[in-house]
């Protein structure tokens, strides 16, 4: 280990640092904050850096500090009271409100027991509740105060080692509050989920961030991971994704405040560098998920109900088609709305689907049976005794159903014949066929997986495999599969509940699209004539995005 005065002398603090002369320095005010809901029992101290030049009529930029007290104690060589006063002088920076706020504590109940201590599980818990905190209790309690900027490209997090990957993590969840990150000797490692942050990144469609990365080659090594590997992974995979990141390494530079607190006046001059024009994302991305979708395009609402939503599919001719809650009628959507595609059906449809020949399966769980139109969306039969709720249609006819409330896949023959296919431990919930119908993909219920069957000349399933394990991103939710859809160049998309997630033809995991708006992803459609609108449900509402048709999906 190097001593403190090697420290020292190798990475000196710079004039940004120190006090200057004619610069007005600004102001700290001492705030407590005890009435989390959020983090419910916790206490905690925040202080407040009020810059000289702020005018409560030109709302100011925030940047917010995690381990707040650390950052602006006098023995530390943080200084950053000090810094933000000569950088807003110099206008490097924008004129800024500090947020500097310690982790939460919760107070023992009995004198002289120690209080419980919360750093660890809020900062490096990989959810969205922490940005949440910030972004629901604590800027609003700021904001009540002084008038701060709203928009997310005028807010930065900061923090080091568990405080830079709450940071980062704060700023992954919700670009939409923040888009300028500083972390210091990062954990991105295995205390509570952090070693998923850097391949997360690479597979997930790229968000509008700036950040620096600081670390160094004698960073922490132990059970949880290596530090400075995971820091440089961390780098590769921003790189990679085509994030605005930079970041600053030294050989001899620790787990301690020495070089980050020397390059922090740059770190900081970089992060706000052309502000404020807005942050991008992914661009220079090599990512699979990027060739594929649209670029400078986002999903947009194209139907807000007022009616929930339930399951989607397209026709043959690239009709997006829709069932609603309660509704015996299936939709199409238009440009001008929602109009019926078919009243045929007297009870609730459970799902449907179309075969290839624009035959119609309309599913009615509670009167079980299926009903089946032609092409003309005439009645041309029925398969009763049958709960369905999912669907698929063989170019030959072959129906290939889920039964409610079973754990079987049912193979339904044009004479009526019935087949049912088990595996031990899979529970089916949705399907569909690839567009030469040789394989079938299924949806497990009971676990992050969907399998794969071979299908048989006559029909009928076999070697099946769990081909698609689902990436489970933040590792706080169990992802399964709620509905998929299967582009013809055999790429499958899967709506998982929290995400959407995108599979090549031999199953792996290739991609992540994150939620279109806040509620569960329940179902996904491929439309248009050359399957380039990519639909899903979320919240009962149906979200689209147009889609490129590249010739692969590697760059």
């Amino acid at each position: 280990m190097i001593p403190d005065a090697e420290l020292d002398r190798l990475f000196p603090l710079g004039p940004d640092s120190l006090p200057q002369p004619n610069v007005p320095a600004g102001r700290l005010e001492k705030y407590t904050f005890a009435e989390s809901r959020v983090f419910p029992g916790t206490v905690r101290d925040y202080w407040i850096y009020l810059p000289a030049q702020y005018d409560a009529a030109q709302p100011a930029a925030v940047m917010i500090v995690q381990d707040g007290w650390d950052h602006i104690r006098s023995e530390r060589r943080w200084r950053m009271p000090v810094i933000f006063d000569n950088l807003i002088h110099e206008r490097a920076i924008p004129v800024s409100i500090g947020i500097f706020i310690n982790p939460g504590v919760i107070p023992a109940t009995r004198i002289g027991a120690p209080d419980r201590l919360q750093r660890s599980f809020e900062y490096d818990t990989p959810d969205d509740r922490y940005a949440r905190f910030l972004i629901e209790e604590i800027i609003p309690a700021v904001a009540a105060r002084y008038a701060l900027r709203t928009d997310p490209d005028s807010r930065m997090l900061l923090g080091g080692s568990s405080g830079a990957f709450c940071a980062f993590n704060a700023a992954w969840h919700r670009p939409d509050a923040f888009r300028r990150v500083f972390s210091c000797v990062g954990s991105y490692v295995g205390l509570r989920g952090g070693h998923h942050a850097a391949p997360l990144v690479r597979l997930t469609e790229p968000k509008p961030l700036r950040l620096f990365l600081e670390g160094g080659a004698e960073d922490l090594n132990y059970y949880a991971g290596d530090w400075w590997t995971a820091n440089t992974d961390m780098l590769s995979a921003l790189g990679y994704a085509g994030y605005e990141v930079n970041h600053a390494w030294a050989p001899q530079a620790g787990h301690n405040d020495y070089h980050g607190s020397s390059i922090f006046p740059a770190a900081l001059r970089w992060l706000w560098e052309n502000y404020p024009q807005p942050i991008r994302a992914g661009l220079g991305s090599r990512q699979p998920i990027v060739s594929l979708t649209t670029p400078d395009t986002d999903w947009q609402c194209v139907h807000p109900g007022p009616t929930a939503v339930n399951r989607l599919a397209a026709s043959p001719a690239g009709d997006l088609c829709f069932t609603q809650a309660n509704d015996p009628a299936l939709y199409r959507l238009t440009t001008a709305g929602p109009r019926v595609f078919s009243t045929d059906a007297s009870a609730p449809l459970s799902t449907f689907a179309f075969s290839p020949d624009g035959r119609l399966y309309l599913a009615q769980a509670q009167a079980n049976r299926i009903l089946i139109l032609d092409a003309a969306r005439s009645r041309c039969g029925v398969i009763d005794h049958f709960a369905a709720v999912s669907l698929c249609v063989a170019s030959n006819g072959d129906l290939y159903a889920v039964e409610a409330h079973t754990a079987k896949i049912w193979l339904i023959k044009a004479d009526g014949q019935r087949h049912a296919f088990a595996h031990a431990g899979l529970q089916p919930q949705c399907l569909a066929l690839t567009a030469d119908d040789t394989q079938l993909i299924v949806g497990d219920a009971a676990a992050p997986v969907a399998w794969q069957w071979s299908v048989q000349p006559d029909g009928t399933l076999a070697h099946p495999e769990p081909c698609y394990r689902f990436d489970q991103a933040d590792g706080t939710a169990q992802r399964r599969a709620r509905g998929l859809a299967v582009h013809p160049k055999r790429w499958s998309f899967f709506a998982t509940g929290t995400d959407l997630q995108l599979a090549e033809h031999d199953g792996r995991i290739v991609g992540i699209f994150a939620s279109p708006a806040p509620g569960s992803i329940d179902d996904v459609a491929l439309s248009g004539p050359t399957h380039d609108a990519l639909y899903v449900l979320c919240g009962g509402k149906i979200y689209r995005r147009p889609l490129r048709n590249p010739e692969h999906l590697w760059q």
